[in-house]
């Protein structure tokens, strides 16, 4: 009987404590987007309802100094009916699988990482990452791309009243769209950690 009981308080105090970030779902391994077209992405939303302002920032780099290109959209990250975002992907360099997009919150501490995806002109235009290890050894390809023609990060995208610049404005919709090729490196996503990419 004492330990039926002090289970069931160990399972509820559990849940007090547990937190529901978002989970992004995709970009993921060997999603392959074309400027100009639908970028999209897909998330199973937050639980608890932290992150009704999650901001969507397009990244690059490793996994320690990531490097942020621009914000894409910011949304409601509690909104089980739009759990996905699209907007025109943005011209960069190189065409190479060293993007990924970072999901954050002023009300939360925590950020969430897809995995690393490729931007390109076409689908026969895609070199491979430039470094192969992360500072700190791990096995992950990465690589430090821009944005073409752009001094500084603008925000393309965007589902609050904010106004956007560069005249794109991102969507959010209940259903997401990526397109797959085959890639030189199967990507996947560190979602809580940083993102990574496993070979």
């Amino acid at each position: 009987m004492f330990a039926a009981l002090a289970l069931t308080i160990l399972a509820s105090s559990a849940a007090l404590f547990a937190h529901a970030d978002p989970d992004p779902n995709n970009p993921g391994p060997g999603d392959v987007f074309i400027e100009g077209q639908a970028c999209s992405m897909s998330w199973n939303p937050d639980t608890t309802g932290v992150w009704k302002t999650m901001i969507i920032q397009l990244k690059t780099g490793d996994n320690f100094d990531m490097v942020n290109l621009t914000t894409v959209g910011t949304v409601d990250g509690t909104d089980a009916t739009k759990n996905s975002f699209s907007y025109p992907c943005p011209k960069v360099t190189p065409h190479s699988p060293i993007y990924f997009y970072q999901f954050s919150s002023p009300a939360s501490a925590n950020s969430v990482w897809t995995g690393r995806f490729t931007i390109t002109d076409s689908v026969t235009d895609i070199v491979p990452a430039t470094e192969s290890t992360q500072p700190d050894g791990s096995a992950i390809p990465w690589g430090t791309g821009s944005l073409v023609n752009s001094t500084s990060t603008t925000t393309v995208g965007t589902t609050s009243p904010v106004s956007a610049t560069a005249g794109a404005i991102g969507t959010p919709s209940a259903t997401s769209s990526v397109s797959n090729a085959s890639n030189n490196a199967s990507l996947t996503g560190s979602r809580t950690d940083s993102p990574s990419s496993i070979i």
